[in-house]
């Protein structure tokens, strides 16, 4: 895993697979962990791809579960999630540029 640390105390360690796999519509690239203060972590963020012919777009996905409740259709729930819009920006801003840098040195 590759690891990175920016100045607001995120450290971003990033798993780059080799080939992408299919996930849903998706394509799986990697995974990512999020060290937030030294003090937590968050980990299985995906690092997926969307789109084709040119539309192409990576995003973050953080954990999230699936649930199953009667009667009802199957619905996800985050597990860990940034809470605010600059929070959000932040954490993805990381992982996508330690995604980057690690993709660069594979």
């Amino acid at each position: 895993m590759e690891r990175q640390k920016d100045m607001l105390g995120l450290e971003t360690k990033v798993r780059v697979l080799r080939e992408p796999m299919a996930f849903g519509s998706a394509h799986l690239l990697g995974f990512a962990e999020l060290v937030i203060g030294g003090a937590f972590v968050i980990r299985d963020i995906r690092i997926l791809k969307v789109g084709k012919d040119g539309g192409e777009a990576v995003f973050v996905a953080f954990p999230s579960r699936r649930w199953n409740g009667k009667g009802e259709e199957k619905k996800f729930y985050d597990v860990a999630f940034p809470i605010t819009a600059e929070s959000y920006r932040l954490a993805t801003a990381s992982i996508l540029k330690a995604f980057e840098e690690a993709g660069a040195k594979a």
